[in-house]
C-alpha cells in the first residue's frame, strides 16, 4: 500500500505516535494543537503519515517537559513545512532572539550562520524524520494487514 494512502483514526494515530489520546483530545479542544486533521461532529479524525510524524514530535516535546501550548505551536510549524515538503527527511527547528520559531529543511539551513534575516539565532535543533516516518509507515502497514477484532 502506498504511504500516501495510509491513514489512521485518532486512537491508532495516538498509539503509533506514543501520545496519550485523552491528553491529545484535550490539547485539540483547548486550541493547543491547531494542526490536527479537521473533522465534523460525530466523525473521527483521519491522520495521514505526516500528521502522525508531527504528532510524534509533539509527544517528544511533551516528554521533554514542554507545555502543550508551546509543543503544539512547534509541532504545527513542522506540519506546515511538511505540507510544502512532504518527503523531507531531515529538518531543523530554529529559534531566533525574537522568539520566532522557523522550520527549514536541513539542506536549507547554514550551520555556520549566526543570524537569520538580521536576527540572532539562539538555537537550532535537527530532527531526523526519515526514521520516524519509516516506523509510522511500518506500523500503519502492519495494522492494515491485521483483520478482526481485538481479543
Amino acid at each position: 500500500m502506498s504511504a500516501c494512502k495510509l491513514k489512521a483514526r485518532t486512537a491508532l494515530a495516538t498509539e503509533i505516535a506514543l501520545v496519550n489520546r485523552q491528553r491529545f483530545n484535550e490539547a485539540v479542544a483547548e486550541g493547543f494543537y491547531p494542526c490536527a486533521p479537521s473533522t465534523v461532529r460525530g466523525a473521527t479524525r483521519l491522520f495521514d503519515v505526516n500528521d502522525i510524524v508531527t504528532l510524534r514530535i509533539y509527544g517528544r516535546l511533551l516528554d521533554e517537559g514542554m507545555i502543550p501550548r508551546s509543543a503544539g505551536q512547534v509541532a504545527c510549524g513542522l506540519r506546515t513545512l511538511l505540507a510544502q515538503h512532504p518527503d523531507a527527511e531531515r529538518v531543523v527547528h530554529v529559534t531566533t532572539s525574537m522568539g520566532s520559531p522557523v522550520w527549514l529543511r536541513a539542506d536549507e539551513f547554514d550551520r555556520d550562520a549566526t543570524d537569520m534575516s538580521g536576527t540572532d539565532i539562539v538555537s537550532a535543533r535537527e530532527w531526523y524524520l526519515k526514521y520516524t516516518r519509516g516506523r509510522v509507515i511500518r506500523d500503519l502497514e502492519e495494522e492494515s494487514n491485521a483483520l478482526g477484532s481485538d481479543d
